[in-house]
């Protein structure tokens, strides 16, 4: 088993490095990581349905998907993850959070941290959550992908404002995220620690429990090919938004001291199967839904069909209508 170094908080490179690690080290690998501020989607989720895009757009936040199936999480520089591999030995038991987790909860349990599982696979401080985690049967190579957030210093306040949603605008069938009550397991410290030193401590913890015998960084090459990677798939919409069940959507918008109202049939590919606008300046609203009808249902497809039909300054922020469609 190996440990890899990891420097990078790209999040595109992150998750794009775990699927290459997958694909290349069958013996299996352990890595800590950071990312910027960062919306990272479970698999089979409708992004579009678990972020606030408008305070995500605003606030540079970034959207991205991950490999593994579960609920949505906020990483940032105050946020640690976690990854673990190893190779599948019992096909009875495939998927087994505590394999993973428990080792976690020992470490944190030795700094005087009262943490424990609980019955969603996350690890808790009383009634709070401090770790989410999801894992990933990756039968090309036999291998077990479990990960996992260690909020130790986010900021709470970004968390929260980032993934709330409103209510009532997406139908689907898509894996929904439960919102539990979090917390930084700084707080829970009876002697202050930094994240670096938290960091440490849990790589010598893991590195002892589950036997690693390497520890390395990336070669320039494997950086080159994980990067490529990242480029290709992990940055883009069709994987962060199109890879989503099928859903409709509906809402309400004001333009023009006037109140309309939408609703689109989405393909589970993204595509608009049907769209209806409703509004008092009915000409332009169905030229508009007319013009959506088989586009990708993403910010930047929609943006630009509404400023094709209505005049806007252009800036590089979503038009303001455009945020009513999401």
């Amino acid at each position: 088993m190996i440990f890899f170094n990891n420097p990078y908080t790209n999040p595109y490179f992150n998750l794009a490095a775990e699927e290459f690690l997958l694909n290349t080290f069958p013996e299996g690998f352990l890595m800590l990581w950071q990312n910027e501020n960062t919306v990272v989607v479970g698999k089979h989720q409708n992004a579009l349905g678990e972020i606030n895009l408008e305070y995500v757009h605003q606030n540079k936040v970034k959207l991205a998907r991950r490999i593994s199936g579960g609920g949505t999480v906020f990483h940032d520089n105050g946020n640690l993850n976690f990854t673990i591999a190893l190779p599948v030995l019992d096909d009875q038991k495939i998927i087994d959070f505590r394999k993973f987790i428990d080792p976690v909860i020992s470490y944190l349990n030795s700094l005087g941290v009262n943490a424990e599982a609980s019955g969603r696979n996350d690890i808790m401080v009383g009634d709070f959550k401090i770790s989410g985690n999801a894992e990933h049967h990756f039968r090309k190579k036999k291998l077990i992908l479990h990960h996992g957030t260690l909020l130790f210093k986010s900021d709470l306040e970004n968390l929260g404002k980032a993934i709330k949603v409103i209510p009532g605008r997406y139908t689907d069938k898509a894996v929904q995220s439960k919102r539990s009550p979090v917390a930084n397991i700084s707080q829970f410290l009876s002697n202050p620690l930094s994240l670096s030193d938290f960091k440490e401590g849990l790589q010598e913890h893991l590195v002892k429990h589950f036997g690693v015998q390497i520890t390395r960084d990336f070669s320039c090459e494997e950086t080159d090919y994980v990067e490529a990677l990242a480029v290709s798939k992990f940055e883009k919409d069709d994987w962060n938004y199109g890879y989503s069940p099928a859903y409709t959507f509906q809402s309400e918008f004001s333009f023009e001291n006037s109140i309309g109202s939408i609703f689109l049939d989405v393909a589970r590919d993204s595509i608009i199967l049907e769209a209806k606008i409703t509004h008092k300046n009915q000409d332009v609203f169905e030229k508009m839904a007319k013009a959506m009808v088989n586009q990708k249902h993403f910010p930047k497809v929609i943006d630009k069909i509404i400023r094709h039909f209505i005049q806007t300054e252009f800036t590089t922020e979503l038009a303001p209508l455009t945020l009513s469609f999401f």
